[in-house]
């Protein structure tokens, strides 16, 4: 074997434990595969499965109290397993880089970020303290953070989540290592960003000869980046497999289970929990909805939505989409009153819940439910799971206690969940479990209407699936109505009937789910699907010839452009748009669009941005 044949990285049965003697845990036990240059390989596995532990013991290290108990780590052909302190710190950083999942717990919070990256950067390179914040700079510009020469002067708690996490990418390739181990890399940033940051690192794999080991819960991330996919299980790889083979022929259960949704779509299998009924009237109706936030201390406000309008059936599921800030979840609070919102009407069945005495609204809210995007943050820690789904039977219910126990019982087993569990506490509980707890919630007082706020983004891709399987199957036997926000655009087209795209506050296409991803008229949904990472190998980014994106820095929701909020980053733009107010109108195949060049017929479906789905 030649050296360029030679394997940049061999792990040949690394394990690591938790604890000593026989109470020893292992999530690493016999872990082996190899990687080699050029190629990226992705990890994937259930929530909990060692994806974390297993990315930092490939640079020689664990999570106190873990520690590596065996194995080999061969890095060029030299086991770091077997390297004394000195010699592995002058290979981590500058050889082997890596990207944590959790920012916040990453970056020193006493120092600017552009002194951490030039820290980094000055540790493997002879350079000086100004050479430093210069790299920092090209760093930060090259992972898509606006106004670098500003933010390298910023500490970690002014930066959002996403630019925290794109400081840390900064960091990990300010020496370009020759492999880069990224633990869900990309974990907090919207699809725009995401997309051009694995550009980035895929061009720069091929054209340097380095590698890339990527932790993903993303399907989408290992179909369009990745050479060959690992599945972790029980502490070992259970299968190991190029990436089109993986997708078109999964060897493992958990593999076919996690790939079930994109198979049954492509069978033409798939098909929304409900059936809604032509001509229905709409059970939620919005119109010119309005949310301003003001600014201590300004007359300005915070435009966060303006000029909504949705309607949805009964029985039908509406996905809201759009990066973040563009107001999704401030229409999902407006829409049950969580928010109140600054003008416009909102309309349940024949009642304008604007204006409504709380006490009225109280009971309507029997009706509106809600379930949040953090499952975590969503239960009372030291409640029961009992107490927890007794509560809403309490306000809106007038049954005896032995009917709310009853009761709850009953709505464990309608969502999936063991009713022994009814005394235990949420604590410890995984992220879809808990999920389906907030769902049981909701849907205690028999509700009509529910709003899904993200209701899947911090899950495993097999908790996605069961969660999806789970609101079909109430849509149809309880006949509900969702208003389903979410940036994942696979499970929108898994569950939606309709979609609607948001941009800065503005709905800019509504449409079926057939038109708006297959065929989408308005550059924002253009640009918006081009850059989602759709599970399907047979169509890779890195594949396509043309990835055009929108460029340049989006509005600022305080000063907003007086004609089309995105004309300043349209390829398509004309003079006419910067100054001419966008309405949203309804085009003769029934979607509504808000360009004017579209509605008049001036842009022709080959201009601007291209779009793959």
């Amino acid at each position: 074997m030649t050296a360029a044949e030679a394997p940049m990285l061999e792990v040949r049965d690394l394990s690591v434990a938790y604890g000593v003697g026989r109470d020893a845990v292992r999530p690493i036990d016999g872990l082996s595969f190899t990687l080699r240059q050029r190629e990226i390989v992705g990890l994937i596995g259930e929530a909990g499965s060692g994806k974390s532990t297993a990315a930092l013991a490939l640079m020689g290290l664990a999570r106190p109290p873990g520690h590596i108990v065996g194995g080999q780590v061969a890095f060029e052909g030299r086991d770091l397993l077997a390297m004394d302190d000195e010699a592995l710190r002058r290979i981590r950083g500058r050889d082997i880089g890596i990207i944590v999942q959790n920012p916040r717990g990453a970056l020193n919070p006493m120092l600017k970020v552009g002194r951490q990256i030039g820290n980094a950067y000055r540790a493997h390179n002879k350079a000086n303290r100004g050479d430093g914040k210069r790299r920092a700079i090209d760093m930060l510009r090259m992972v898509g953070i606006n106004d670098p020469e500003r933010r390298v002067d910023a500490y970690a708690h002014e930066l959002s989540g996403g630019m925290a996490q794109r400081a840390l990418i900064a960091m990990a390739l300010s020496s370009m290592p020759k492999l880069l181990i990224a633990d869900e890399p990309t974990s907090g940033l919207d699809v725009t960003i995401q997309a051009q940051f694995l550009d980035q690192m895929w061009q720069t794999v091929q054209e340097t000869g380095s590698a890339m080991f990527l932790v993903a819960q993303e399907l989408g991330i290992l179909a369009n980046y990745c050479d060959r996919v690992l599945v972790l299980q029980n502490g070992h790889i259970a299968e190991d497999a190029p990436v089109r083979q993986f997708f078109a022929a999964p060897q493992q259960p958990y593999s076919r289970e996690i790939l079930r949704l994109e198979q049954d779509t492509a069978e033409g299998g798939i098909a929304s929990g409900g059936t809604v009924k032509a001509g229905a009237e709409p059970l939620v109706r919005i119109t010119g909805l309005v949310k301003n936030f003001p600014i201590k201390g300004s007359s300005k406000v915070v435009q966060a939505v303006h000029d909504v309008d949705l309607a949805i059936a009964p029985g039908e599921t509406l996905g809201l989409v759009g990066e973040s800030g563009s107001g999704k979840t401030t229409v999902g609070r407006c829409l049950v009153h969580l928010t109140e919102p600054t003008g416009g009407e909102i309309r349940f069945g024949d009642r304008n819940l604007s204006g409504l005495p709380a006490t009225a609204l109280r009971q309507m809210r029997a009706k509106l439910q809600i379930v949040f995007q953090d499952p975590y943050d969503s239960l009372n820690p030291r409640w029961t799971i009992r107490r927890i789904l007794r509560e809403p039977l309490d306000l809106h219910t007038e049954l005896s206690r032995g009917e709310k126990d009853s009761r709850s019982r009953e709505l464990l087993e309608m969502v999936g969940v063991d009713p022994g569990l009814i005394d235990r506490r949420p604590q410890g509980l995984g992220a879809g479990m808990l999920q389906r707890l907030n769902i049981a919630r909701a849907i205690a007082t028999n509700p009509s209407f529910i709003v899904l706020d993200e209701p899947t983004s911090v899950l495993s891709p097999r908790a996605v699936v069961g969660l999806v399987d789970l609101l079909r199957r109430l849509q149809r036997n309880l006949g509900l109505s969702y208003l389903f926000i979410s940036h994942d655009l696979t499970t929108v087209r898994y569950l939606c009937h309709r979609v609607a795209v948001m941009y800065l506050g503005q709905i800019v296409e509504k449409g079926s789910v057939d038109q708006v991803f297959n065929d989408p008229k308005h550059p924002y949904s253009k640009a918006l699907l081009a850059a989602h990472l759709f599970p399907d190998p047979g169509q890779r980014r890195v594949d396509r010839q043309d990835r055009r994106e929108l460029e340049g820095e989006i509005p600022s929701p305080i000063d907003l452009p007086k004609g089309c909020y995105l004309a300043s980053r349209c390829p398509s733009a004309k003079p006419e748009c910067q100054a001419r107010p966008q309405e949203l109108t309804i085009l003769p195949d029934g979607r509504s669009i808000r360009c004017w060049r579209v509605a008049t017929g001036d842009l022709a479906d080959q201009e601007g941005l291209q779009h793959a789905v």
